[in-house]
């Protein structure tokens, strides 16, 4: 994520050279669309099709739409560095976009147009070398990426409206798919119900909302996972402690294909949400965050599942957000249900589970006998 009121996301030169020059005096309103660099870690935003149809033959990843754009506004003006690993910046701010110039950036046009009433949020990270700038249109995104060290730098940019097509926090437009048939019983309980079902998304867009202050119940833990297997998984999850309870958090999951909407092929970050009561005919989802940060086999990951007495959840891998939705859970005598369960290898440290802010990690009843855990097959639970 990249750059002030110019940065968007990318190295589309690292793979094309700079050699794609965008002239688009004329541009039109358009939809941006968004690629991800999986070498880089980085994001580009483009309105033209041609490029971003180019940037995935060659390697990167096709991560849909990202916002409307207006036929007439404020020039958003596209600059490339040679001398930076191919960065690309993007600015409407024409005093800048010239010392850009001057100190050896390559002027490549105007992108798209800024314009609308939905701001753009640009925040920059101070300890990033490449994707040091971000952009977003939720609040919420924006507030936890300022918790969490960024810098925010005002509103970059201004959309019409938010796409529905894609990157971040915005529906792929994939048909969600039916799974877990036939065993989906009420608010998360697995039980032989003919014609149940779970849907399973693709960047199912997040429920907006502003959620400042203590969680409920706030679970973390590092943990890493590894496997061999065509197919295999962790969950990490807040559950209640009732009937038809429901249970929210977070999973890992490799599963082998080549579907991109749903990130086969790799270690993926599934968010789950079965609120309570939900009934049993699709109500209840997992959706795949295929812009989630990149887990490799074995590596260590913090990863995080909160609940709130609003009635939302909030999911976590390395400090960014990779879920939040309106949900609800049902406590029972012990409040809720903290479990992590596997089918594969894997390593849990500095397990810290927060009620209300305060910890409570050594006190559920039952608790967690640790804070660290080697295991390869079922689950590891706690009652708080």
């Amino acid at each position: 994520m990249k750059k002030l009121l110019s940065g968007i996301f990318v190295a589309a030169a690292l793979l094309l050279g700079g050699a794609l020059f965008i002239n688009a005096e004329d541009v039109d309103a358009a939809t941006l669309l968004r690629v991800y660099n999986p070498n880089s870690g980085e994001h580009h935003y483009t309105a033209n099709t041609n490029e971003r149809n180019h940037l995935v033959k060659v390697g990167w990843r096709n991560e849909g739409t990202a916002w409307e754009t207006p036929a007439k506004g404020a020039a958003v003006y596209r600059l490339y560095n040679p001398n930076n690993g191919g960065d690309h910046h993007y600015t409407v701010n024409a005093n800048e976009k010239n010392h850009l110039v001057k100190v050896g950036w390559r002027y490549e046009g105007i992108s798209w147009q800024s314009g609308g009433s939905v701001p753009v949020y640009r925040l920059y990270n101070p300890n990033a070398k490449t994707g040091t700038h971000h952009y977003t249109l939720h609040e919420y995104e924006k507030n936890n990426l300022v918790r969490v060290g960024w810098r925010y730098e005002g509103i970059g940019f201004y959309s019409t409206k938010a796409s529905t097509g894609g990157g971040g926090s915005s529906s792929s437009g994939v048909t969600p798919k039916k799974v877990d048939v036939n065993i989906t019983g009420l608010g998360g309980v697995e039980q032989g119900v003919s014609g149940s079902y779970r849907l399973l998304y693709s960047n199912k867009p997040f429920d907006q909302a502003s959620l400042g202050g203590n969680a409920t119940v706030d679970f973390s833990a590092d943990v890493a996972m590894s496997g061999n297997k065509s197919d295999y998984e962790m969950q990490f999850v807040i559950a209640g402690n009732g009937k038809a309870c429901g249970q929210v958090g977070v999973g890992l999951h490799y599963q082998a294909g080549s579907d991109a909407n749903f990130a086969q092929g790799r270690i993926n970050t599934t968010n789950i949400n079965f609120p309570s009561n939900s009934g049993v005919y699709g109500q209840q989802y997992y959706s795949v965050n295929t812009n989630a940060p990149r887990i490799a086999n074995g590596q260590s990951v913090k990863l995080r599942v909160k609940y709130f007495s609003s009635g939302y959840m909030q999911t976590f891998v390395n400090n960014s957000l990779v879920g939040q939705y309106k949900t609800s859970l049902i406590p029972g005598s012990n409040a809720y249900i903290l479990h992590f369960n596997t089918n594969t290898p894997i390593k849990v440290r500095n397990l810290k589970v927060l009620k209300n802010g305060a910890d409570v990690t050594t006190k559920g009843k039952p608790s967690f006998s640790s804070t660290s855990y080697d295991t390869s097959n079922g689950a590891v639970s706690g009652a708080y």
